[in-house]
């Protein structure tokens, strides 16, 4: 029994030891400090070691994943915006297709309305020299025509016009 005790102790002793255990059975002693005997320890330089090249290589592996992915996202985005740029194209296309047949016929329809329009102005002048003749008949004056000039319907603003309705509306 003695030598089955003996043999599990030494094969206990003979395992090597965690570095948890390792770093709680330094103590401070009057020849060296916690600190000392930790750089003395090979295993302890080893673990560093590891460590540190472990940090290194996630560090970089997580760079790489990140790079890819931006390269990745590059590529699909400038398929969405050559698609996009195709599609504007094409409607630019249609639209300047669409602007020179309206161009045609806006260019029909204004020399039809051009001679309407003069004909609809003669029409004017004449009610309204008929309109001063008449007036100045019954004046005992004379008045003369000097010029005539179309004037904008709207000659307010919006704003103004709307001001104008909500102080002049009935309550």
């Amino acid at each position: 029994m003695n030598l089955a005790l003996s043999i599990l102790s030494e094969a206990a002793s003979a395992q090597p030891q965690s570095v948890i255990d390792k770093l709680q059975a330094y103590t401070a002693t009057a020849e060296m400090s916690v600190a000392q005997q930790q750089l003395n320890d090979p295993d302890y330089w080893s673990s560093v070691g590891i460590i540190t090249i472990t940090g290194l290589l996630v560090v970089f592996l997580i760079l790489g994943i990140l790079i890819f992915f931006f390269w990745a996202m590059g590529l699909v985005f400038k398929t969405i915006d050559k698609k996009k740029a195709a599609k504007a194209e094409a409607a630019k296309a249609a639209a300047a297709e669409e602007a020179a047949k309206a161009a045609v016929a806006a260019a029909v329809v204004e020399e039809i309305a051009d001679d309407e329009a003069d004909a609809d102005d003669d029409e004017i002048i004449a009610v309204i020299s008929a309109a001063i003749a008449a007036y100045s008949e019954q004046d005992g004056k004379a008045y003369e025509i000097r010029s005539i000039k179309r004037r904008d319907s709207r000659t307010r603003s919006a704003w103004s016009l709307a001001g104008i309705g909500d102080n002049t509306r009935p309550f």
